[in-house]
């Protein structure tokens, strides 16, 4: 029976070009000591723009509220100042950009009335990989943790510490997706895809 709450994230997925990169980062971070994610087809790297709870009943006015609030926003060119370890993870950081903050700031408005606040582990995608403790702590404060001033654009890179300057470099996202979140608050399955147009 599916769980009546689901943990999800709002993301922007990464283009080919910047997913390699991350990729590549997240192989060599698993073969220093394998205790984190690999990223394959159902481990997506991504910049997270709103994580909550919410009832799987309520999906379809959610999918139709990003209908609604992202057609006034055009793909967006990023660029990864650096890289840097936070607690456990390495990340690339994205470099300040006001038209992403407006975006996360405006999907976390959208989305409130349908935050649940809290939730159980079967939220979670099914698996081999129950969520940590921490990712549902994570989620459960991430609005007031996590949101708006607090908000801090990255690329979970995996476990790990890297050793290897990165230089800076940029891409243009223009997916979003709401995702079913698994373990280490990774975007598991796509609920519901859009593509950023220009204007």
């Amino acid at each position: 029976m599916e769980a009546p709450l689901i943990a999800i994230d709002v993301a922007l997925l990464l283009p080919e070009e910047a997913q390699a990169r991350a990729l590549a980062v997240n192989a060599t971070l698993w073969e220093q000591s394998q205790m984190g994610f690999r990223f394959d087809e159902t481990h997506l790297p991504h910049i997270t723009l709103v994580q909550q709870f919410v009832r799987r009943a309520n999906l379809s006015d959610i999918f139709a509220l990003g209908d609604s609030v992202l057609e006034a926003f055009s793909p967006l060119t990023l660029t990864v100042s650096h890289v840097e370890t936070r607690g456990e993870t390495a990340q690339f950081v994205i470099a300040p950009h006001p038209e992403l903050q407006r975006l996360h700031e405006r999907l976390m408005e959208a989305l409130a009335p349908f935050d649940e606040g809290d939730g159980p582990a079967e939220a979670f995608a099914d698996g081999e990989e129950p969520p940590r403790p921490r990712d549902l702590e994570w989620v459960r404060n991430y609005r007031a943790c996590a949101s708006r001033a607090h908000y801090f654009p990255h690329i979970t890179l995996g476990k790990g510490r890297v050793t290897e300057p990165i230089a800076p470099f940029s891409f243009t996202a223009d997916r979003i997706a709401v995702c079913q979140l698994g373990r280490f608050c990774t975007c598991r399955v796509i609920l519901r895809e859009w593509r950023l147009k220009a204007r």
